[in-house]
């Protein structure tokens, strides 16, 4: 296949690609104006379980529970690349047939997947660490003499 077939094929199919998004109905409700009607409008609205937010959730905790969804997707696709990894460095190690050059660069992609992994796994516990703390009201004290209800 020559440059012009593939600038070709390239620029088709961003175009199909615009002229899909662009020429699409939109079919949007007003949620501050109109209750939805049907489950498509309420999911729409993010009001309906299906959506994956409760009835009667008040924004912040849409928004939590978008952050977390994203994370979580990303959490996993990174996991599974670093597996992935793993699985060819692991490969890569076995069929290196005692040259050094291959075992170390098998080595070097079975450490780095493994840094990938102990990364993602922090990452994570700091995302939920740091989305509780924000999300979560301070206690109320118990009393104005003993605050701590101690």
């Amino acid at each position: 296949m020559n440059m012009f077939n593939k600038f070709f094929l390239l620029a088709s199919s961003l175009m199909i690609l615009f002229l899909g998004l662009t020429f699409t109905p939109a079919g949007a409700i007003d949620c501050s104006k109109e209750q939805p009607k049907t489950t498509a409008e309420a999911i729409q609205c993010g009001t309906d379980e299906s959506a994956g937010v409760p009835q009667g959730a008040d924004a912040g905790t849409k928004i939590d529970t978008t952050i977390q969804n994203v994370i979580n997707l990303l959490s996993v696709a990174v996991g599974i690349a670093a597996v992935v990894m793993l699985i060819i460095g692991g490969f890569r190690y076995v069929t290196s047939a005692g040259n050094a050059e291959t075992t170390k660069a098998a080595k070097n992609t079975i450490l780095y997947a493994l840094i990938g992994l102990v990364i993602v796994a922090l990452a994570q516990l700091i995302v939920n660490f740091v989305l509780n703390k924000t999300t979560q009201p301070p206690p109320k004290p118990t009393s104005l003499i003993n605050p701590r209800g101690v």
